[in-house]
């Protein structure tokens, strides 16, 4: 049996730890409703200036297709948390807004991922968490640069 080099190790433990860290973040958002994936779509129109951004970009944003960010906001639009915008310098734009209803729904689901979030990391001091951050930062810029390579 061959051993799997560090780099191997620590994508399986990353995948690992996002599966047991979503966990508790899920349950939490369950109460209000709400998918982790969509408490993200949430969380990005959130900082877009006016709540606004286009479909595309948020795909981007958190990590979908464009087909599957679609799929992600139909029932996000029937429940009144986010409306299709038009752009009016070019309708070929597509873009999605938070409404106020998600905006409240939005801030009340916040409050209760932040205590999840503090359980999860309840076993690490501030300056883990900012180092674990720091790691965190630059393996993401390495898996960007690594996907442009592709």
């Amino acid at each position: 049996m061959s051993s799997l080099t560090h780099s191997m190790q620590l994508i399986l433990t990353l995948v690992k730890t996002q599966g047991q860290v979503l966990k508790p973040l899920e349950s939490t958002l369950s109460v209000h409703g709400i998918s982790f994936t969509e408490w993200l779509v949430m969380h990005r129109l959130y900082q877009s200036s006016d709540h606004t951004i286009k479909r595309v970009s948020l795909a981007d944003a958190i990590g979908v297709t464009a087909s599957g960010v679609t799929r992600l906001l139909l029932p996000m639009e029937k429940v009144g948390w986010v409306e299709r915008v038009t752009n009016a310098r070019d309708a070929r734009v597509s873009l999605v807004r938070l409404t106020s209803g998600g905006l409240e729904a939005y801030q009340q689901a916040t409050n209760s991922i932040e205590h999840a979030a503090n359980r999860v990391t309840n076993m690490m001091n501030q300056q883990q968490v900012e180092q674990c951050m720091g790691l965190l930062s630059s393996l993401h810029l390495s898996a960007i640069d690594a996907a442009q390579l592709s």
